[in-house]
């Protein structure tokens, strides 16, 4: 029996909603903890999303939070971040890039929810 893996894009919107300021204080918030729990993003780390913050936890958030830890990460880290919305929580996965590689940050595929 063959698997076969097919991937589609999602449609992508032509604009993405602003985070309103409960948003932006969420992502600012979880930015600190994993920073701190990571040791500077050098360290992977499971994030608990709490039920009351599920609410507001948006797509728009994990990609704000995405381009705020690439622009914190150490140059020499390569980072991946995944949102596990049903499960409650977002996975930091950190690898040192070869020499010369440059910071980077993976847009990682979302689970499907």
């Amino acid at each position: 029996m063959r698997m076969f893996t097919i991937r589609s894009k999602k449609p992508t919107r032509a604009q993405h909603q602003p985070l309103n300021e409960a948003q932006r204080a969420l992502v600012e918030k979880k930015l600190e903890i994993l920073r701190g729990a990571s040791f500077g993003f050098t360290q992977d780390r499971l994030l608990h999303i709490q039920e009351e913050d599920l609410k507001s936890w948006t797509d728009e958030c994990v990609d704000e939070l995405r381009r705020e830890i690439a622009s914190a990460a150490p140059s020499h880290m390569k980072i991946v971040l995944i949102d596990f919305r049903k499960l409650g929580c977002v996975s930091l996965q950190c690898r040192l890039t070869p020499a010369g590689d440059g910071a980077a940050i993976a847009p990682a595929s979302r689970p499907s929810r």
